[in-house]
């Protein structure tokens, strides 16, 4: 992340055991970049990076690393505004010290997107990118040592707060903060700017405002290049004002939009929207989602 240089993280690619035919390649790479976690105990597939790898890797952190004050996970395909987390969401919550130290002001925090997942009935963070405090990697770490629980990798998290009868503080993402591109919303001049009938809170869109942080479902190259064109070092660029480009817009999402527009569509609706009313409680002013998570005392949870 060069264009971020100057912002305090560090990048690292966690991978499981490639076997013995990359082991050296993987070596190689790391002796020269230094920027790879093997979790060289369990395998490299599919299986298990959408289940307990972000776990194990948590444990890795608390048995191996010195203590960071929030860790992120996120997926390969996603584009990380850096410059805009640091400073809306992260410096916030830091505390220096006279020597430059940042210390978390917060505790048992997790800042991520609030998904609902209908078919298992459970609301957790969505795993395109969730970041956590880092005494939350260490109960997430010590509930797993306890559980040993094989899930989803992002419902695991929200399956062992509920085993554990765990509760945290939770600081929600907009939609227009963190969503999936959909080329198919963008303004028809080759950029991934968004058109001007945009629905910015959907789950899906193009480029749209000043808010973008986490651009998921990147796997296309172009795309990825489209949407890193729309950021620069200070974050996301001004959006250009309308172009003579209005849309492509496929005859389908016009069709989305009438339906929407009507109030028979949920298409363009918010993943926060889609969570049902009997999973929220009020205790002490706050409001609570699935009894796990505490989202204070705006219901919503955004910064």
């Amino acid at each position: 992340m060069r264009l971020y240089k100057d912002v305090p993280f560090d990048g690292r690619f966690v991978v499981s055991n490639p076997g013995p035919q990359w082991m050296e390649v993987v070596a190689r790479e790391n002796s020269t970049f230094g920027d790879m976690i093997v979790l060289d105990h369990i395998p490299e597939d599919d299986i298990t990076a959408n289940t307990i790898k972000t776990l194990e890797f948590f444990k890795w952190l608390v048995a191996h690393s010195r203590k960071y004050e929030f860790v992120s996970k996120m997926d390969t395909d996603l584009w990380l505004n850096a410059r805009g987390f640091w400073d809306r969401f992260l410096f916030p919550r830091l505390l220096q010290n006279d020597t430059g130290i940042f210390t978390a002001t917060v505790e048992r925090t997790v800042i991520g997107e609030l998904y609902y997942s209908k078919y298992w009935d459970l609301t957790f963070p969505h795993g395109a990118m969730y970041t956590v405090t880092w005494d939350m990697v260490q109960l997430l770490s010590s509930l797993q040592e306890r559980f040993n629980v094989i899930t989803g990798e992002d419902m695991a998290v929200a399956t062992l707060m509920l085993k554990g009868r765990e509760r945290a503080n939770f600081v929600n993402f907009r939609g227009s903060e963190k969503f999936d591109y959909n080329d198919e919303d963008a303004r028809d001049d080759g950029s991934a700017w968004a058109r001007q009938k945009t629905h910015p809170n959907a789950i899906d869109h193009a480029v749209v405002g000043p808010n973008p942080i986490a651009v998921h479902q990147l796997k296309d190259e172009m795309f990825w290049f489209k949407v890193a064109d729309c950021f620069d070092e200070d974050g996301v660029k001004d959006m250009p004002s309308r172009s003579s480009y209005a849309s492509q817009t496929p005859m389908s999402m016009r069709w989305h939009d009438v339906w929407y527009s009507l109030g028979v569509s949920s298409r363009y609706e918010s993943r926060f929207d889609r969570i049902p009313d009997f999973l929220w409680t009020v205790e002490n002013g706050d409001w609570i989602c699935d009894g796990i998570w505490n989202l204070g005392n705006r219901k919503t949870g955004y910064a």
